[in-house]
């Protein structure tokens, strides 16, 4: 009987350490959430000098942002849709992906966000028609909020 009690009591203990060790294995970053990292960084960088045109009164300048933005937010929704619901760590996981980028040279940045922007035109063909009206109107508001309306 007491051989029992430690039994269940050691398998409770085993148990707990390996839910926790799941835990903090889910919680470390994939390689899919790391490339969603980078698009995002190299898609915002483009989008950064956009909103600057559309600010200097570049209103052909307005269609290309909002495409650039639905093109990030294609990530995030992305990312979400898989599981990473971790708003800090997707946050830094851009912030090290914008100080990786900064190494970069100019022709890799661009390669980089014409391989994204492709990368995320086929995430948004292949989502649903919800999928796609969340993503545009993420994108919307991230304009307003990026242009001051």
């Amino acid at each position: 009987m007491m051989f029992t009690r430690t039994c269940r009591a050691l398998l409770t203990v085993l148990l707990a350490a390996l839910a926790a060790a799941a835990a903090a294995q889910a919680a470390e970053p994939t390689p899919q959430d790391r490339r969603a990292a980078q698009c995002v960084a190299a898609l915002e960088a483009s989008a950064d000098d956009l909103v600057r045109q559309v600010k200097a009164g570049k209103e052909t300048a307005r269609k290309p942002l909002l495409d650039r933005l639905t093109q990030g937010a294609a990530f995030v929704g992305d990312s979400y849709l898989h599981g990473n619901a971790n708003e800090d760590q997707a946050r830094a996981l851009v912030d090290q992906a914008e100080a990786a980028q900064r190494a970069l040279s100019p022709a890799e940045l661009a390669a980089r966000q014409t391989a994204c922007a492709g990368e995320a035109n086929r995430l948004l063909a292949n989502a649903n028609a919800l999928q796609r009206a969340v993503i545009k109107r993420l994108a919307r508001k991230r304009m307003d909020k990026l242009l001051g309306a």
